[in-house]
């Protein structure tokens, strides 16, 4: 249910234009009039399918199914709420809205207030660093890593005191609720506090960790006295999902689409060292295992990562995993591992910033940099057998045949293999994989063909959408008609009750299914030119008789089931009826069929 009203998302959705939001994320090219064309987000195609019009102010992904208007991409892009992106149009188009209350959405309203309460942190945290005198334990520890004030300052870097309360107490003071404190998991329940609550993160130095909108979602904290923990992190919250973020992302995305490839690592230090040197296309992992949807957000920017990995055996073994992940999602991978164990925060504070540029312009597929790394089990032919399946296993997430085959010829050469025996190898991989479940195999990405609209429905709406005289006889066609509830009916019944000139735009919001808002957003954005006329009312006749068909099909069925029961209730006078209303609807088949 939409909590805001039409008129408000008209008024957003006009004041926007969806060609400056969808082109500030990604590459567009002009492809005609007022469309434009990119290689889709969502999929990992290779001949751009992904259509913006100004024009209709929609977009359709061709390649995946997914379309709609301004608010739609936002939400599908970046995993917003409606409100959420609602929100962020707005702000851009300089549009107030109205906060939610707490009586109108708890949900929403407690989201509202973590980010809230996230950015209120974070400034907090970042003043404490800044004072003369509470700040400078963590303006010393920054100095002793040579870690640029501007560089401190772009990431938000703060300190959290060692004070039990200090944040706590500063956030009852702006007056926020206490279930909202328990929720953000800034602060635990104890007994060492008045108030019962205490600071999560003490004595730390604060790393603010955003999403790909800029929000301050967590926070990261390293120790600066004698806890155990050298590194804390906010525990999930409604805000924050460790799996679907990665640190850095937010402040590295022009460099993204700039160098056209991302540098996978650790540690906060380690991407922070490398933002000071001037190395910006740079993210961050946080120590945690990379995931699905972790390495679907660096696909949204580049088409290739390089993961600097630790040389140890446990750093190879994880380098196994996330590469497999990282591949199944479409992107190249290259691998490097720094000489003497270093990381890059060491690294390129020891020998700077081009020494690390020269070494990743250098770094080998994962592939070579695989067999290189397991070379002292190479030596045996039980040893390459098992590098060889260690690396099939990542192949098999790979939905590029193409890849798979080039990839292949890599192990083989690199392994001192017959390429004929390492691809048949590799066959009965696959097979005994498939045999025993692959209880371990790699999921392939997935490539929304199931929710894409069909192509006889998009063109059947899209003439109807072009050619408003059409759209009569269709409605007197199947006036009488029940029609199964499809995204198909919900999209016709929407076109049919349209005057002359209908606006997508305005009505894709309101379809309560995804799939009738694909179906929409494909049909609106299918070209049908003014002398394809005739060919478009061919296709309108045999689709409507086609829906008109299967209509009475079902509704025969129906009948059908009711003249059972009546015959085993005995009820003559129903039976008579029913027989009919077959009878009926067996001429309006026939005449059909003749038509």
């Amino acid at each position: 249910m939409l909590k805001f009203s039409r008129d408000t998302v008209a008024q957003v959705l006009a004041a926007v234009d969806i060609v400056e939001i969808i082109g500030a994320r990604l590459s567009l090219k002009p492809s005609g009039g007022s469309r434009f064309k990119g290689l889709s987000p969502f999929t990992n195609e290779k001949t751009p399918s992904f259509i913006v019009s100004r024009d209709r102010q929609m977009y359709h992904c061709f390649s995946s199914g997914k379309g709609g208007d301004a608010l739609t991409f936002l939400m599908e892009y970046e995993g917003l709420s409606f409100s959420e992106a609602l929100r962020k149009l707005a702000d851009q188009a300089g549009i107030r809205l109205a906060m939610p209350s707490e009586g109108d959405d708890r949900e929403e309203y407690l989201r509202g207030q973590l980010l809230e309460l996230g950015k209120f942190a974070a400034d907090h945290y970042r003043r404490q660093l800044l004072d003369r005198t509470v700040g400078e334990t963590g303006r010393a520890y920054l100095a002793k890593r040579k870690i640029g004030a501007e560089t401190a300052e772009k990431f938000g870097v703060g300190f959290a005191p060692e004070a039990w309360t200090h944040l706590y107490d500063a956030a009852v003071h702006r007056q926020y609720k206490e279930y909202v404190l328990e929720a953000s998991g800034l602060f635990r329940r104890g007994e060492r506090s008045d108030r019962g609550m205490y600071d999560f993160f003490r004595n730390r130095l604060i790393f603010p960790i955003r999403d790909v909108s800029g929000n301050v979602v967590a926070f990261g904290g390293r120790d600066l006295g004698d806890s155990p923990a050298k590194y804390i992190n906010s525990p999930e919250t409604q805000v924050y999902k460790k799996a679907r973020v990665l640190y850095g992302l937010f402040e590295a995305r022009d460099a993204l689409r700039r160098e056209k490839y991302a540098i996978l690592v650790e540690g906060y230090f380690d991407l922070i060292r490398c933002f000071d040197g001037g190395v910006e296309n740079v993210v961050a992992s946080c120590g945690t295992a990379l995931t699905e949807q972790q390495a679907a957000l660096i696909r949204r920017y580049v088409p290739e990562v390089v993961v600097v990995y630790d040389g140890d055996a446990a750093g190879i073994k994880a380098a196994l995993k996330g590469t497999s992940i990282l591949t199944a999602s479409g992107l190249r991978v290259r691998a490097l591992a720094l000489p003497k164990g270093q990381d890059p925060d060491d690294f390129v504070r020891d020998n700077g910033a081009d020494a690390f540029r020269a070494l990743l312009a250098d770094a080998p597929d994962f592939l070579t940099f695989y067999v290189d790394m397991t070379r002292d089990r190479s030596n045996t032919v039980e040893g390459r057998s098992e590098v060889a399946h260690e690396l099939f296993q990542i192949l098999r997430g790979m939905a590029d045949k193409l890849r798979v085959d080039e990839y292949l010829r890599l192990i083989a050469k690199a392994l001192g293999l017959h390429e004929w025996a390492c691809r048949r190898e590799y066959e009965q991989f696959c097979r005994g994989a498939e045999e025993r479940g692959s209880a371990v195999r790699n999921p392939a990405p997935s490539s929304g063909v199931e929710d894409k609209p069909h192509k006889d429905d998009v063109d059947f709406i899209a003439a109807l959408i072009a050619f408003p005289a059409m759209r009569r006889p269709v409605g007197m066609a199947l006036a009488e008609l029940t029609l199964p509830e499809t995204p198909l009916a919900e999209v016709l019944g929407w076109v049919l009750a349209q005057p002359d000139s209908c606006r997508p735009a305005e009505a894709v919001a309101e379809f309560e299914s995804e799939g009738a808002r694909r179906l929409l957003s494909a049909a609106a954005l299918t070209e049908i030119l003014a002398e394809d006329e005739q060919k478009a009312l061919d296709l309108v006749k045999r689709r409507s008789g086609a829906l008109a068909r299967e209509a009475l099909r079902l509704e025969t069925e129906r009948v059908l089931d009711d003249l059972r029961r009546a015959e085993r209730d005995g009820d003559s006078e129903r039976m008579l009826e029913l027989l009919r209303a077959r009878t009926e609807l067996s001429k309006k088949l026939d005449t059909l069929s003749v038509t």
